[in-house]
Formats: structure tokens, C-alpha cells, sequence
């Protein structure tokens, strides 16, 4: 759900009076209604469906990691892996099948989330983001989110990456005097 917490709700936030999050309540009045509206208005699914798509490289390279190295591996899944277009093939595979599963709970993401705007937000609140979003510039938010999106997770994946490789040289150093103050307490007990 993290991701689904859309960019556009954080956009949207300073055209909307919000009164803060609600109490969890039972639904009096529709609210629940409203906010499966808001839901259906945001078009989860083309969100979910980009952000689903975007984990498939990673999701198949762990697939065929797995796989690769699995002792319990059938021979032949192996054979089929031993080349670049058998791996190819089960990439696609893997992609096709996880992403068809991803999609059946798509309904279940949908009631989920307007669960969650239900509870976070009034009746008053809610109709207003809905109104929001039927304006000119909601429904160009709304457009654009894929593309949003997108920038922002390859800005992610660059400074996750560039992160990564600045904290490695510290990480390193830590485990290694991590392993020499652990050393001795080893090769004394291997000496009892």
C-alpha cells in the first residue's frame, strides 16, 4: 500500500481542507462509497499495473537466482536455464504468471484501499478529492501520474544505487571489524 498512497493525494493535499485522519468507525453514510469512488477516480489498477510491471526484472532475476541454485532443482529446469534464451523464456514466464496473479487481487487492493481513505479521511473530505480530480487539473494529474511515476523510480533507483555504493566502503569496514572481534571468541570455543 505504501506506493499506492498516491503522489496524487500528496499534490492534491493543499487544494483540499483536510481535518486529519478520522476515527476508524463504522460506515455511516456512504462514506465507504465515496471513498470506493475516489479509488475507482485515482484508476488504481493502471498504478498498480505500472508498479507491478517495474518489479518483474527484479522479481524474475530472483525467480531464476533461486532456481539457478536450488539443489533440489529438476535437471531439466536447469537445462533450460543453462542458456540466455532459455532463461529468456523463463523470465516471461515467471512475468506473465506473477503479474496474473498480482492482477486477480487487484478488486482486493481496491477495497483496501478505500478502506484506508475511509478511515483517513471524512465524508466532506473525501467528496472534495473526488471534485478535485474532476477538475481540469485533477484529471491532468491523474494522466500523468504513470509518467510521474515513473521519473521518480528511476530518480530512486539512481540514488538508491549511488547511496548503496557510498555506504559499501562503511559497510565493509563495520563487518570486518565485526568479524575480528568475533574471531577470538570463536577459535576459543573451538578450543574447548
Amino acid at each position: 500500500m505504501r506506493a499506492l498512497v498516491p503522489l496524487a493525494l500528496l499534490l492534491a493535499a493543499p487544494v483540499v481542507a483536510q481535518t486529519g485522519p478520522t476515527e476508524a468507525t463504522p460506515d455511516a453514510g456512504g462514506r465507504i462509497e465515496t471513498a470506493r469512488a475516489l479509488v475507482e477516480k485515482m484508476n488504481i489498477d493502471r498504478l498498480l499495473n505500472f508498479q507491478f510491471a517495474s518489479l518483474m526484472p527484479l522479481v524474475t532475476g530472483n525467480v531464476l537466482g533461486v532456481m539457478q541454485t536450488s539443489s533440489d532443482a529438476p535437471a531439466g529446469i536447469k537445462q533450460v536455464l543453462a542458456t540466455p534464451e532459455g532463461q529468456a523464456k523463463v523470465r516471461a514466464i515467471v512475468s506473465e504468471e506473477m503479474l496474473a496473479a498480482m492482477r486477480s487481487r487487484y478488486p482486493e487492493i481496491r477495497e483496501a484501499a478505500a478502506e484506508e481513505y475511509r478511515r483517513s479521511f471524512s465524508e466532506e473530505d473525501l467528496k472534495a478529492i473526488v471534485a478535485f480530480y474532476n477538475t481540469q487539473a485533477g484529471q491532468h494529474l491523474l494522466a500523468l501520474q504513470p509518467q510521474l511515476q515513473q521519473r521518480l523510480a528511476e530518480f530512486g533507483k539512481g540514488m538508491g544505487r549511488d547511496a548503496g555504493m557510498a555506504a559499501f566502503p562503511k559497510i565493509r569496514a563495520r563487518i570486518e571489524a565485526l568479524a575480528k572481534t568475533q574471531a577470538p571468541a570463536a577459535t576459543k570455543q573451538d578450543k574447548k
